[in-house]
């Protein structure tokens, strides 16, 4: 079973996904996904066999108390994979924007953690000075998300 949240629209030959980055095509069973991420729509998805989703379907509690999916979050969907089958330009952009943000708050000493996806966390260690700079951000620079003790290991506290 592939969790391809972070994936889609991201990983693999023009966003493709988890499974196309690390070539197990016709190796994973279940494959699950999340489509307010790269897709900006609200749901998720799961993917497998006949039998797999037959039996989601009928045991799966989430699965009993969620509705349809909009006619407006389906089309945009469709349109999101046309675009991605259509170019590699905008992950490849999305690729090149994290690099270069990467490089540079490393160059300005901030410690950018490990990362293999274009999610750049910056470790600030403690959750007085990641909320600070939290504040910071968002009131002098841009929008952000503070991930706190609930997300991060203690004394890893990330802000991005």
């Amino acid at each position: 079973m592939v969790d391809d949240a972070h994936g889609e629209g991201v990983l693999g030959k023009g966003g493709r996904g988890i499974v196309d980055h690390f070539g197990l095509h016709g190796k994973v069973d279940v494959e699950i996904g999340t489509l307010s991420k790269a897709f900006g729509v609200v749901g998720g998805v799961v993917a497998g066999n006949h039998s797999i989703i037959d039996w989601l379907r009928q045991r799966g509690r989430p699965f009993l108390f969620s509705s349809a999916m909009t006619v407006p979050d389906v089309a945009a969907c469709l349109a999101a994979v046309d675009v991605l089958e259509e170019s590699t330009e905008l992950v490849d952009r999305l690729w090149s924007n994290a690099d270069y943000f990467k490089q540079h708050m490393t160059a300005l000493g901030f410690n950018t953690g490990k990362t293999q996806t274009p999610i750049v966390p910056v470790m600030l260690g403690e959750a007085l000075l990641a909320q600070q700079f939290s504040k910071w951000l968002f009131e002098e620079v841009c929008l952000r998300w503070r991930l706190g003790s609930r997300q991060c290991r203690r004394g890893k506290r990330v802000s991005v």
